[in-house]
């Protein structure tokens, strides 16, 4: 008898490492972390995590805790009750997250129950989640309805996965499973995979494959009452695949080395690891902190401008503010083609018009740095939105890596006594532009009405503010980290306005507030500071400017009406600060305004008296984007990551077979068998697990045509290696069995369509588990 006989006559030599109860709640536990992380990519750290991890782990115990406990009870009953055990104990679990995320009371005995004014909540806050994802630019603020939804997803996938693995016996299911939810954010969001996600998921699938479950419960009586069952003799056709252990550890060793080898060729992922290129992903908030403290700044993008001025050029807006964070705003977009409207300036109020030209060079992203007011935007690859609310340009299916775009702009220019005769606190501005958190330190409100003192204007007490800021503080990127306030709260405001050291977030958002303390509306700008000149000149003769990462900055902006938004520099030794002329075009210095400078409310119909098109943010306004071509170098490269990965299943089925035909052909009666039925298995043919090797031989060629010859050839064989006595000598082992097996596999690919024969290499069903074949079949 041959090697492998002793998997018909005895206990079967085992394919996988076999796993327990906790094994499974490792691999399910590390299958929702690879689905999971890159989300971090598109969501800003908070409570989601959390929630995510509340659910899983909730799902994942149960599942252990009553693995062990049904060890002895029958499996029809232990297999069903593990998954719904966690389906209850994790929905009590999201139940009291999302209490907790409405600040209700947790000890509320309703909230500990999926009751049905419990689920109206979580569907009303998926309803929200999901409004916020249409209408919302990533990286998305950390909402309730966010976090709840993550928690949900995070706990069904865990029980899918954890059903996928032990019951199912699909590892290759769950795989592609989680490729599929991990992949989706990078696609996306356009960043292209994380290497070290990349890295991670390999290594995944790689367990998955290499550690199988046994099947919860006993299976009958005499087992559950602590019985030795006798393993049944099974014939030749149920025999499993003679191991599977080689190919899945090979394949498996080979995704991680591949991925190792095509990390340095990734893009920036999302989460701000750099693979190669070094790029600086923009971010729509005021963490910034990192990025100025890099040892070697690299150059982010270089300009020319029609007016031989450097611009500031900005990314995003920040309006709304909760008293711990600064909120990215969200509004309505249309295509980039569409423009952002018309700008108008009040009668009298001078329009400066220039034209700036971009490049980008070492910046990634969902947004375009543009000079303020945009008009158009012309030259720039992929498909992007206008967001005429605040003239800025977000992505909709396209990276700001490697661009070459040119913006036209108008900026209005008042003079000293237009811009005093309009008021920055006027009943004009919605509400929402000078909220205030509650709780507050009172030095932000107290400093501010001692700085401005009996000025006569808005404008006067905002200048009066900024020359506060630059004369009286520091620039430090340091101190705040030393002193534990490198943040945008409300105490490291306070902190800050004592300690008088920081950096652009730190006076941003100090200016800010003290504005909303007198009543005026603000809101904040992330983007980066004017270039610096450089001995380059284009083809023309302009200078070119060079803006490096290091000049990341941040700065507040004071609506003014009739005027519209009003920019100001409160932050020590960096940038131009605002101011006026008597006489209309330049500012003190002669040229300062264009680079600063007033510019006129956003709108659509150039109306800057109109407060209704003031920039308020829209949380349900969807972007009103029309499709367009993916950016071509992160997508690609994210699309390529995850097919590879999903074509493991189809190199581990290439090797298997391989390894089988070599067999055969030194006469490996059970290798060939082995084959025969996988083969039957892929091609999505009948191979019912009691039929006889001679029953099934003559079944194929009756049914399928295939060689009689060959098919006899194949049925001795096993027959002899299968039921030859003990001692009765050794099987032929010289006899070449891969002839016969080749020309069997040819004729059964022959009755069979071409779409079959695709499906059979891309997605063979022989790797899915014998347990979710026999579903299958049946």
């Amino acid at each position: 008898m041959s090697a492998d006989a002793s998997a018909y006559g005895g206990p079967p030599r085992p394919a996988r490492t076999v796993g327990g109860p906790v094994a499974a709640a490792l691999l399910t536990a590390l299958g929702v972390i690879a689905a999971v992380w890159p989300l971090s990519a598109v969501v800003e750290p908070g409570n989601w995590g959390a929630g995510a991890a509340t659910t899983t782990g909730t799902v994942v115990v149960v599942g252990t805790a009553v693995r062990f406990l049904a060890r002895r009870a029958p499996a029809w009953a232990a297999i069903p009750a593990v998954p719904v055990l966690q389906l209850l104990v994790g929905s009590i679990a999201l139940t009291v997250f999302t209490s907790r995320q409405l600040a209700g009371p947790a000890s509320d005995p309703g909230w500990l129950l999926p009751m049905p004014e419990v689920w109206r909540a979580v569907d009303a806050l998926v309803s929200t989640a999901v409004g916020e994802i249409r209408g919302g630019v990533a990286p998305l603020a950390d909402s309730p309805a966010l976090a709840v939804s993550i928690a949900a997803v995070a706990g069904l996938l865990a029980v899918v996965l954890d059903l996928l693995l032990v019951p199912l016996g699909a590892p290759l299911v769950a795989g592609v499973l989680v490729t599929v939810l991990g992949a989706l954010p990078a696609v996306v969001v356009h960043h292209g995979v994380d290497p070290v996600w990349f890295i991670g998921l390999a290594i995944v699938i790689l367990l998955f494959l290499r550690v199988r479950f046994a099947p919860t419960g006993s299976s009958g009586p005499a087992e559950s009452a602590g019985e030795s069952v006798p393993t049944p003799v099974r014939s030749p056709a149920e025999a499993p695949p003679r191991t599977r252990r080689l190919p899945a550890v090979a394949i498996g060793a080979s995704a991680v080395v591949g991925a190792l080898v095509v990390a340095p060729l990734l893009p920036v992922a999302a989460s701000g690891i750099s693979a190669g290129g070094g790029n600086a992903v923009l971010s729509a908030t005021l963490n910034l902190g990192q990025d100025l403290r890099r040892p070697s700044p690299v150059t982010a993008l270089t300009l020319i401008t029609q007016d031989g001025t450097p611009p500031y050029l900005r990314i995003a807006t920040l309006t709304r503010f909760d008293g711990s964070t600064w909120k990215p705003d969200r509004p309505a977009t249309v295509p980039l083609s569409q423009g952002f409207g018309a700008v108008t300036a009040p009668e009298g109020v001078a329009v400066h018009e220039t034209k700036t030209t971009i490049r980008t060079a070492g910046i990634a992203g969902s947004w375009l740095p543009v000079p303020y007011q945009a008009t158009a935007v012309r030259g720039e690859s992929g498909s992007w939105n206008a967001a005429a609310d605040n003239r800025t340009v977000i992505a909709a299916n396209a990276d700001a890596a490697d661009q070459n775009y040119t913006i036209d702009t108008k900026t209005l220019v008042p003079t000293i006594d237009q811009i005093r005769a309009a008021p920055a606190a006027g009943s004009d501005a919605p509400a929402e532009l000078r909220a205030l958190p509650a709780d507050m330190p009172a030095i932000i409100a107290d400093d501010a009405r001692q700085v401005v003192g009996d000025a006569s204007s808005d404008y006067d007490k905002l200048i009066a503010l900024q020359t506060w800021f630059r004369a009286g503080f520091q620039y430090s990127l340091q101190t705040p980290v030393d002193d534990h306030f490198d943040g945008t709260n409300v105490d490291a405001v306070a902190t800050f306005l004592t300690v008088r050291e920081g950096y652009c977030v730190h006076f941003a958002g100090a200016f800010a507030l003290m504005a909303r303390t007198l009543g005026m509306p603000s809101r904040i700008v992330v983007g980066y500071l004017p270039g610096r000149s450089t001995d380059r000149r284009s083809d023309d003769g302009r200078v070119v400017f060079e803006v490096s990462s290091d000049q990341l900055h941040s700065w507040p902006e004071v609506y003014f009406s009739g005027i519209g938004w009003v920019p100001f520099e409160p932050t020590a030794t960096r940038g131009v600060p605002t101011a006026f002329a008597e006489s209309s075009g330049a500012g003190s210095d002669g040229d300062t305004t264009p680079s600063l400078g007033a510019t006129p409310a956003p709108t659509s119909t150039g109306n800057a008296k109109d407060p209704k098109n003031l920039d308020v943010p829209n949380a349900g306004a969807a972007g009103t984007t029309a499709p367009g071509a993916l950016a071509t170098a992160p997508v690609t490269w994210a699309i390529l990551g995850v097919i590879a990965v999903l074509l493991i299943p189809a190199l581990v089925r290439g090797v298997q077979g391989l390894r089988r035909r070599a067999a055969a052909r030194r006469g490996d009666a059970v290798a060939a068998w082995s084959e025969l039925r996988a083969t039957l298995q892929d091609l999505g043919l009948p191979a019912p697990p009691a039929e006889s090797p001679r029953g099934r031989g003559e079944r194929l060629v009756r049914e399928r045509g295939v060689d009689p010859s060959a098919m006899d050839a194949l049925v001795r064989a096993i027959e002899r290696s299968s039921y030859a006595p003990p001692g009765s000598g050794s099987p032929e082992r010289g006899a070449d069995l891969r002839a016969p097996l080749d020309a069997i596999r040819r004729d059964l690919r022959r009755h069979v369509s071409r779409r079959d024969r695709i499906a059979a290499v891309l997605t063979p069903r022989s790797l899915l588990g014998t347990r979710l074949l026999a579903a299958s079949a049946t």
